[in-house]
């Protein structure tokens, strides 16, 4: 505690003297009575106030041919873990990888072949290395070094090819000083690398999707630009790879996600992002290079990344994209091609702590759609409903 000395003039002589002993004693009671009374109003108010769940990396879903759905998460003390259920079964916890492996959201695909039913996982994993895991079940895990120390710096994105060449899995993530880096590899085989964009290009995770057509083989991806713009790069096996800005400067306030159509039409890329002013926008191109954009939800409706699937059935064409809305609510966002969005509450305020993620079934049910996120309370939250049906929830997990 800082003390004041007293100034006493005598014939006009200025002379500096200690406080007493007393006035010492006295300063310091009053002090530690304030500090006393001030811990203690700091005190009070934090209990008035509610305590939020903690923020949280967004999970990541993904649905097998026979209608499992699984979730995967970045766990309690940067762990890796997996949840599964068959339709109408309770979720069965997996642990992918311990404690210290894990330390971005993960992502997740399911093969089709090679093998079928295949659980591929990525995730960022100590001292920003890039690690995979796979499991033909779910239960044993296999994992492997994608890339080593000091090469990843934000979530990875990840696909696996039906064609050109079949099988191989594709990662994207963002590498040292803001660049964007591509891995692939075929089942067996060791991973390769590529710079898809060089340093100072890349502000966001990624996201990426691999066309089975228009064209056959062509990897896509989508990334926050400097300055907050929105790049698209795209190439074919072997060839180069090309890059198209989007959206430019101060459009783009989020991870961007994309979905590639098989129909409806075809070949057309779908890419939303959180805009200004906490908007949701929409940007879509037939043809790679010409972007058309389209205002979602406006001001003041967006606050988290969004994501994006186009359905297949029920109905076939239509764009579903969920987000985290005001208050932490859930909304979830669906339109079909040259129709106006129709925006609809999975869940209202004060039930949604993360981006949400999504999936639509092609079957066991089809239509269905499957929405994750963070809920009160460190809860993981599931959401599921059938065209037309009342949302139901499930809570997975509560840490």
């Amino acid at each position: 505690m800082k003390t004041t000395n007293h100034n006493i003039t005598i014939d006009k002589t200025s002379i500096a003297t200690q406080p007493t002993d007393k006035e010492v004693v006295m300063k310091k009671s009053i002090a530690m009575r304030f500090m006393f009374s001030l811990a203690a109003l700091t005190m009070s108010v934090a209990l008035l106030m509610p305590n939020p769940a903690m923020a949280q990396n967004p999970a990541a879903i993904a649905v097998r041919p026979n209608g499992e759905v699984f979730v995967v998460i970045e766990g309690p003390n940067n762990s890796l873990l997996a949840y599964h259920a068959t339709p109408g079964k309770p979720f069965v916890a997996v642990t992918i990888a311990g404690e210290g492996t894990t330390f971005s959201a993960p992502a997740i695909a399911i093969r089709l072949k090679d093998p079928v039913g295949e659980v591929d996982v990525v995730a960022q994993g100590p001292e920003n290395s890039l690690l995979y895991y796979h499991s033909p079940n779910g239960s044993s895990w296999t994992a492997d070094t994608v890339a080593g120390s000091g090469t990843t710096f934000s979530a990875p994105a990840i696909a696996v090819r039906s064609v050109d060449p079949e099988g191989e899995a594709d990662v994207v993530a963002q590498g040292p000083s803001n660049s964007l880096l591509y891995y692939h590899a075929t089942p067996g085989s060791i991973w390769s690398t590529s710079t898809i964009a060089g340093d100072g290009t890349t502000f966001s995770a990624p996201a990426v999707a691999v066309r089975s057509a228009h064209p056959k083989g062509e990897v896509d991806i989508v990334a926050q630009g400097p300055d907050n713009s929105l790049l698209y790069y795209h190439n074919i096996p072997g060839g180069p790879v090309v890059v198209v800005t989007i959206a430019g400067d101060g459009t783009t306030f989020s991870a961007p996600a994309i979905a590639v159509r098989t129909a409806d039409p075809v070949g057309e890329a779908d890419v939303v992002a959180q805009g200004p002013s906490n908007s949701l926008l929409y940007y879509h191109s037939t043809n790679d290079s010409t972007w058309y954009t389209d205002t979602v939800a406006g001001s003041e409706t967006t606050f988290s990344a969004p994501a994006i699937v186009v359905r297949k059935v029920d109905v076939p064409g239509e764009a579903d994209v969920v987000a985290e809305g005001p208050n932490n609510s859930l909304l979830y966002y669906s339109a079909t091609p040259g129709a106006t969005w129709t925006a609809d509450a999975i869940v209202g305020p004060g039930t949604t702590f993360s981006a949400p993620v999504i999936v639509v079934r092609k079957a066991h049910a089809a239509g269905e759609g499957d929405v994750v996120a963070w809920g009160p309370g460190d809860s993981l939250v599931y959401y599921h409903n059938t065209p037309g049906s009342i949302w139901y929830t499930d809570t997975i997990a509560t840490f």
